[in-house]
């Protein structure tokens, strides 16, 4: 047993403890690579480097000690940058530790294909959210609540551009329309400002939880899905496959 013991310490807890971090560091790259996050990483890194010559190489006395306190001040600063990104993976991470969904248990998937197919046809605009396992109750509180079951009659209906509510976006929770009307956070990523507000509202919300985002292009007519925060075109044949896939996909934790 003293021999077990000893290896353990001194060999496999070492390599679990370091093949554990370079995943943790591996999955946290992915999410932040091509984002803005990645460029707040590098001046970080960029002042660890100026911290280090200042107080090894060059011994820069005055700039060592701002350095010092800016260090000490490190967590809190990082806490408010990274406010969005903590959140999403600790709701990333509770939601998916806990999710059940396991099929789809109505037609409701056809009736959003059959809508959003006859809507890029007339180039009707529409940007419609499908909840996952993290919840929207504070955007669907921005809208109006339906409570009604799916049909492409009533989605037609709602983003007809006569009706006062076209313009926001409708969130459909547990295979039922649960609100219609509703604000979503606009993205601000230097790489989406050529899109339109829809484009990049369902951008928006899709980096900030697991949410579907369907949107309708006003102007071409274009079928685009959001998902992680980012947006893919998708051709009316292949939607349904498609939409269904991402909803019943389980994400990985991290």
């Amino acid at each position: 047993m003293e021999l077990v013991a000893h290896i353990w310490n001194v060999y496999i807890s070492n390599i679990l403890d370091i093949l554990i971090l370079a995943y943790i560091f591996y999955r946290i790259l992915l999410v932040i690579k091509g984002t803005r996050t990645i460029q707040v990483v590098i001046g970080l890194i960029v002042l660890v480097a100026v911290t280090i010559i200042a107080r090894d190489v060059l011994h820069l006395q005055t700039l060592s000690w701002i350095m010092g306190k800016f260090w000490l001040a490190a967590v809190v600063i990082l806490a408010v940058v990274f406010q969005s990104e903590i959140r999403y993976a600790l709701a990333k991470i509770g939601s998916k530790l806990f999710s059940i969904r396991t099929k789809i248990k109505s037609n409701f998937m056809s009736e959003i294909v059959e809508a959003a197919t006859e809507m890029s046809k007339i180039r009707m605009g529409a940007l419609i959210v499908l909840e996952k396992d993290m919840g929207l109750k504070n955007y669907t509180e921005t809208g109006i609540r339906i409570d009604a079951k799916v049909t492409h009659e009533l989605l037609l209906s709602i983003f007809n551009t006569k009706a006062p509510i076209h313009d926001g976006a409708v969130i459909i929770k547990d295979e039922k329309i649960e609100a219609a009307g509703c604000v979503l956070p606009i993205s601000t990523e230097i790489e989406v400002k050529h899109l339109g507000t829809r484009h990049r509202a369902g951008i928006g919300l899709s980096a900030l939880t697991d949410a579907i985002v369907l949107v309708v292009s006003e102007e071409t007519g274009n079928i685009s899905i959001c998902v992680d925060g980012k947006i893919e075109k998708v051709s009316t044949e292949n939607l349904l496959e498609t939409l269904t896939n991402r909803y019943t996909q389980k994400a990985n934790v991290l």
